[in-house]
């Protein structure tokens, strides 16, 4: 299982918004396939897959502020 968390954005970035998932649990996904748009307060960046895989959880809602590395979703490879 992998863990995808929300990366470090800057020095100063502590809190982010994930602003939009376009995935679903259950989802197959592809290596470089777009998972969530995470915006802080100087940029969005969208969050890609690093592997293939099946999107077994998602553990962040839509529109919720988190903290950098937390985990926001769960793939399960193959």
């Amino acid at each position: 299982m992998i863990d995808v968390r929300i990366p470090k954005m800057g020095a100063a970035t502590v809190e982010v918004d994930l602003t939009k998932w376009h995935v679903a649990a259950g989802s197959n996904v592809v290596p470089g396939q777009v998972l969530a748009e995470i915006e802080s307060e100087k940029t969005t960046i969208e969050m890609e897959a690093e592997v293939a895989g099946v999107v077994e959880e998602i553990c962040v809602p839509e529109g919720s502020a988190t903290e950098v590395g937390t985990v926001i979703c769960r793939i399960r490879e193959g």
